[in-house]
């Protein structure tokens, strides 16, 4: 999305910056967390990276906006009034800002429902000149939309770019600007109490560096040639170069680490750097000694002009003198005390926040960590319980096998002992029936026998009867013996039946 951003502050200078403190000490967690960034796909870490980025710089962002509304657009700041041009500024550049951001949505709103009506007419091709007409004409609409909407867009990027490139450059020379007067030594300022008392004009840095030693020019040349202080390197990188090599006190060691350490340093920049700041620490060295010594001949001299002017009044004049020029040494010397306070205090600032963030670093690496052995531990868990199921489910298979095959082998057995049993069965029915069959056979051979024995006999005895009917009612011989016998024995017939005593408790009544 473009929108116009006239206001580049130290808010846009301390996003870079904390984008890099991000970067950097992302960059310096990679060898601790080489074991988890392995377990997952590069597509995969780059998106983690860049949601973690982009968690980081809005959290930045929204501190930044907190510290601006509670210093900057504070309404019990002393720079309030000098402040309300900047906020009104900013008010109208977010206005413009959403604005763009709603025109540029309608504007991809509309390609996409081009393009969408597009995609449906292709869904529906009719093979007509006409048809293919009216695709061309919506291809050629798209593209135009397309390329208006690009070029549009180029051009305000151009122009943010060169706004941007302008502005930078005024904010580099502010800075060489702040950095002069910060570096500037204790200018002399003349009184002539005979004369005039108006003040004389200031002298210029140029004059006031004229004057001084070759050392303190020396010096003076290295920071305007090498980028000032810090060598051309941003506050955060120098400051975490200083803090790695006073960690390993100026020990070869810290490269390794600094070149880890720094977002978009290698190991040749932190050689480079490490060269300039001995050279730099060597030149500052001197100027201070230069200094010393200028100091020490100045005061000689002015002991010896002392010592020989005897007059009351050139006393007077130099004694004004000097304590003039020690009130603007002492008050330089506040402006440089407190300007290296408020130095000093934003390199903490901007330590505790490094330290922060990287505790939190240290808090989500720990989380992570504790997630992944807590998955990897489920997993392993996992595993085993599939193990064991795996190990039942083939154990219950071999047993239900084993069980079968000795299900087999008895059915088996059974079927053999059936047809063992089945065979003697046989066996034995055969034989009753031979049996059997003799059993009969010799039964019929003895009815033979007995009919032919019967009627050889009925051939020797041949009985003459004659028809009597009235023997059905005779008595038989067998009866007669029977009536005669029983006479001749005297035993009647029985008339009764002998029974057991019956109790005459159980006899009933009478």
């Amino acid at each position: 999305m473009a929108a116009p951003r006239p206001k580049v502050d130290s808010g846009r200078s301390s996003s870079r910056s904390s984008s890099r403190l991000d970067s950097g000490r992302t960059s310096s967690r990679a060898g601790n967390k080489a074991t988890w960034i392995q377990k997952s796909s590069p597509d995969q870490v780059k998106k983690i990276e860049l949601l973690r980025e982009l968690d980081q710089l809005e959290k930045k962002i929204a501190a930044l906006e907190r510290e601006k509304q509670a210093h900057v657009y504070s309404k019990r700041s002393e720079f309030r009034q000098d402040y309300t041009a900047l906020e009104e500024l900013e008010s109208k550049t977010v206005s413009d800002r959403k604005n763009e951001k709603v025109k540029v949505r309608g504007q991809l709103e509309k390609m996409r429902s081009t393009v969408d009506k597009f995609q449906h007419q292709l869904q529906n091709v009719k093979p007509t000149p006409e048809f293919v007409e009216k695709l061309k004409e919506t291809m050629e609409d798209i593209e135009s939309v397309i390329d208006s909407f690009k070029d549009q867009q180029r051009t305000i990027y151009e122009e943010l770019m060169i706004e941007e490139k302008t502005l930078w450059q005024e904010i580099s020379a502010l800075e060489n600007r702040y950095e002069s007067w910060a570096q500037a030594l204790p200018i002399t300022i003349p009184v002539n109490t005979k004369t005039s008392t108006k003040p004389q004009p200031v002298s210029s840095a140029r004059n006031a560096m004229a004057s001084m030693p070759p050392e303190v020019a020396a010096f003076e040349r290295f920071l305007q040639q090498t980028g000032g202080h810090r060598g051309g390197w941003d506050e955060y990188d120098h400051g975490t170069f200083m803090r790695i090599r006073n960690k390993y006190k100026g020990r070869p060691l810290f490269m390794d680490e600094a070149a880890v350490s720094l977002p978009g340093r290698d190991m040749i920049d932190v050689k480079c750097h490490e060269n300039w700041y001995q050279e730099y620490t060597t030149l500052l060295q001197r100027k201070k000694d230069g200094i010393q010594k200028w100091r020490l001949v100045k005061e000689a001299q002015k002991d010896e002009l002392m010592s020989n002017v005897g007059r009351d009044e050139e006393e007077q004049e130099e004694t004004a003198q000097r304590k003039a020029e020690l009130k603007a040494k002492k008050m330089e010397e506040e402006r440089r005390e407190k300007y290296e306070k408020l130095n000093a205090w934003k390199v903490q600032r901007e330590l505790e926040k490094a330290e922060e963030e990287e505790r939190k670093l240290e808090e989500e690496y720990k989380k992570a960590r504790k997630h992944d052995m807590e998955r990897q531990r489920k997993m392993e868990e996992k595993s085993r319980v599939q193990m064991h199921i795996q190990q039942r489910k083939e154990e219950d298979l071999l047993r239900q096998m084993e069980q079968e095959r000795r299900r087999d082998a008895e059915n088996e057995e059974k079927r053999r002992g059936a047809a063992q049993e089945r065979v003697r069965f046989l066996e034995r029915d055969r034989r009753l029936m031979e049996e059997r069959l003799a059993r009969e056979k010799a039964k019929e051979e003895e009815e033979k026998r007995k009919k032919q024995r019967l009627q050889r006999l009925k051939s020797q005895v041949e009985v003459q009867a004659k028809r009597d009917p009235t023997r059905l009612y005779q008595l038989t011989a067998g009866w007669k013996e029977r009536k005669k016998d029983t006479a001749s024995a005297g035993n009647g017939p029985v008339l009764h039946i002998p029974h057991r005593a019956v109790p005459s408790w159980r006899g009933g009544p009478s």
